[in-house]
């Protein structure tokens, strides 16, 4: 028989509020909006993990305290995907400049975070907070993650990481 231990974290302060826009195809994209976004984890341990005379493999602070300052770092910042062909990026005195075709923004550079997606979609932030979480992790022998982002309640995209 094969048994496993899953920890769940979805604490209300595993949020973040971003503006993006969604890039739908070579002439259509959103416009450039916000959303309140939430972060859900689960966590498995290995298959016959001893909890030891502790009872538990590891201590959920340690855990929420990397997830929090994940969020934290999209935190109120507008979100542009890197990746993608169309996006411009010229960094001048205070401002990023960016073109997106035929769109031009002006933006303070501690506002904007580029994230090395092509796209800034819940899937593609599910997966870059999912590897960027899990990185950080592995030194406490997390071996499985399991990452979920809803833009809304019940809206969103998740991604699972197993080493």
């Amino acid at each position: 028989m094969k048994t496993t231990s899953t920890l769940h974290l979805a604490k209300q302060n595993f949020k973040f509020s971003s503006g993006h826009f969604l890039i739908f195809d070579e002439k259509t994209a959103e416009r450039l909006h916000g959303h309140n976004y939430l972060v859900s984890v689960k966590f498995k341990a290995a298959a016959g993990t001893d909890f030891g005379a502790k009872g538990y493999w590891v201590d959920f602070s340690d855990l929420k305290k990397i997830i929090k300052a994940e969020v934290d770092l999209l935190d109120e910042h507008v979100l542009l995907p890197e990746l993608h062909p169309d996006i411009k990026k010229v960094k001048n005195k205070n401002n990023w400049d960016i073109q997106f075709r035929d769109r031009f923004y002006s933006l303070p550079l501690n506002e904007v975070v580029f994230l090395p997606v092509v796209n800034t979609s819940v899937e593609e932030l599910s997966k870059y907070l999912a590897q960027e979480i899990f990185k950080k992790l592995k030194p406490l022998g997390i071996n499985h993650l399991w990452l979920k982002v809803e833009e809304t309640p019940g809206q969103g995209a998740s991604f699972e990481i197993e080493a």
